[in-house]
């Protein structure tokens, strides 16, 4: 998955992240609940803290209102005095002085420099888990699919009572999986109404004779949609469609799986994966899976699918050995992702050939990378540094730099989306100027005064009827971006060019992106991976767009990132077959 860097994206959660794995507890696990209150979206959050044994703890956080997201827990302290912890996937922390019997811990909520009240409170551990508040029940739900042309994104709207009879009001983007948006509602004679301030929407609806249904009109950011509301009963059912997905692979498997760990001694990370291994003596070829952006685990869990689970399935039964690894900081893996950058993601790739390269039963001289997104830029630079590297699949990889990459992905999901050309421009020159600030700051320094007047400045040119209403936008955009802005991942990637290390990759190379993919355009950046490739005298690539595939190589009518939860493949057998053929011709003796 590709980071998004819009600067006009409005929906902003504090806290953000996939599902990862079910939640665990130990005999002696603790959990304490609180509630998070981030500009009038309150999420629920539930922390579990189980002592090793040896004087320390672990742990991990769930988000109840963000699909039960589950994060890992650093630097724990619990002592009778304070609770502290950190959350290095999102670069959060939370510090707190506990109460004389030890049962609250009122303290701060600190991320991307934005300090937030949070106490919490020891629970009960058998009631932990995404069920609603003890004191809230739901009474009803209004659920409808949003029309934006091919792109049908599921809303829900929640109304719940309290046991002292309040009633209760939150909205659930189901599709974005953004849950718990403190919502105000009512019913006046035949209209329905909706008010959520935290992201600036409404929606009024008209009701039929019945009550239960509403035709009406979503408004946002200056954009009115029509959208039905249903009423009914019970929430809108977003439990993980994993379960349910065709290509799922289920066992019994032909072929061996171990769950391994391997050392990155020079970052001193240890990195958790899964290795599978074709069944039968002899030295099998393999393959490294390298995720793309943003924090992933071994099999790049997304938006109820897991392509890498899928991919490793399918490669090792052709019988080519796969390992798949959580990033750095990431469910088992250790070290913290939120100040890495792609020079940090290549070490543990070269971390995983040396330790590929030691099995009994792999080939070390047929040992290649294979990179989602992100990960097409790691795996060239690995190829580099070391002269072992047997072959590179790059999948819907860069071939531009990445402040060219973010344009170019921002025009092309808002014109999809609908959004007009003068919209769009002042998009581009937004980011244009936010990126050179970035770039021409020094690392750690306060880049708002430059910002101001870097994006004041394009505002001026914005026609004054409309400039009030994109100025409120744009800031309160870049206002919930201002750490990702400052992070080492975002300098890196704005200014790295992939071509320099394409001129220099020796082994053979597999690049191909679908046709229909909106985040890394294949008409900009296959040509240039082609070019490199060829300024560079490599003897043996190939450069291939897959008609109809998006940015996960599935099936897709538009492309856009919405359509990726409601498609049920997760990889489309062409591209399988496409990867597996050239590996196999590659690597066959």
């Amino acid at each position: 998955m590709f980071r998004l860097l819009s600067t006009l994206l409005l929906c902003f959660a504090l806290i953000s992240g996939w599902p990862a794995a079910a939640a665990w507890q130990g005999e002696e696990t603790t959990t304490w609940k609180g509630t998070l209150d981030a500009s009038g979206t309150k999420l629920r959050l539930e922390i579990d803290i189980t002592p090793d044994g040896q004087g320390n703890y672990q742990g991990q956080l769930r988000s109840l209102d963000q699909g039960n997201a589950t994060l890992k827990l650093s630097e724990v302290r619990l002592d009778p005095a304070t609770l502290s912890f950190s959350v290095s996937q999102i670069g959060a922390s939370f510090s707190g002085n506990l109460s004389e019997d030890g049962s609250v811990a009122e303290g701060t909520f600190s991320q991307g420099g934005v300090t937030l009240p949070l106490t919490l409170t020891k629970g009960d551990p058998a009631a932990a888990g995404p069920a609603p508040r003890r004191d809230e029940t739901l009474r009803e739900a209004w659920v409808g699919k949003l029309q934006m042309g091919p792109i049908e994104p599921v809303m829900q709207f929640r109304i719940m009572t309290t046991e002292t009879g309040d009633t209760l009001a939150y909205f659930d983007s189901i599709t974005e999986g953004r849950r718990g948006f403190t919502a105000q509602w009512s019913i006046e004679e035949n209209t329905l109404r909706f008010d959520v301030p935290g992201i600036r929407l409404t929606y009024h609806g008209t009701l039929n004779e019945a009550g239960d249904r509403a035709e009406g009109t979503w408004s946002q950011a200056g954009r009115d949609l029509p959208l039905t509301l249903t009423r009914q009963l019970t929430e809108y059912d977003d439990r993980n469609t994993w379960e349910n997905r065709p290509q799922r692979p289920l066992p019994p498997f032909p072929y061996e799986e171990q769950q391994v760990s391997f050392e990155n001694a020079t970052d001193g990370v240890t990195l958790a994966g899964t290795l599978t291994i074709p069944r039968g003596p002899g030295d099998h070829p393999a393959v490294i899976l390298i995720s793309g952006s943003g924090a992933q685990d071994r099999d790049e869990s997304l938006m109820g699918h897991k392509p890498f689970l899928v991919l490793a399935d399918y490669l090792t039964r052709r019988g080519i050995a796969v390992l798949r690894y959580d990033d750095r900081g990431t469910a088992g893996s250790t070290g913290n992702y939120a100040t890495a950058t792609v020079e940090d993601f290549a070490r543990d790739a070269s971390a995983a050939i040396d330790f590929l390269a030691a099995q009994e039963r792999i080939d070390p001289s047929r040992i290649g990378l294979a990179g989602h997104s992100e990960g097409g830029l790691v795996a060239p630079m690995v190829a580099t540094q070391r002269d072992d590297v047997a072959f590179l699949v790059l999948l819907a990889a860069t071939g531009v730099d990445g402040a060219t990459v973010i344009q170019s992905q921002s025009a092309a999901l808002r014109r999809a989306d609908g959004g007009d050309e003068a919209a769009i421009e002042v998009v581009n020159a937004v980011n244009r100027a936010v990126f050179e600030v970035v770039l021409a700051s020094e690392p750690g320094t306060d880049l708002s005064p430059a910002l101001e007047r870097a994006v004041d400045a394009v505002l001026q040119t914005v026609p004054e009827e409309r400039r009030e209403a994109t100025a409120t936008r744009v800031w309160a955009s870049i206002n919930a971006q201002k750490s990702r802005l400052q992070s080492k991942w975002l300098r890196f990637f704005l200014s790295y060019d992939p071509r320099h290390a394409l001129r220099k990759v020796a082994c053979p190379v597999l690049a191909i992106a679908g046709s229909r993919d909106l985040q890394v355009l294949p008409e900009l950046n296959l040509p240039e991976i082609e070019k490199a490739l060829e300024q560079g005298g490599n003897p043996d690539f190939e450069v291939a767009e897959l008609p109809g595939l998006n940015h996960l190589f599935q099936r897709a009518e538009t492309g856009t990132i919405s359509e990726y939860v409601q498609i049920q493949e997760t990889l489309n057998p062409a591209a399988l077959e496409k990867i597996g053929d050239w590996i196999v011709q590659r690597t066959s003796r």
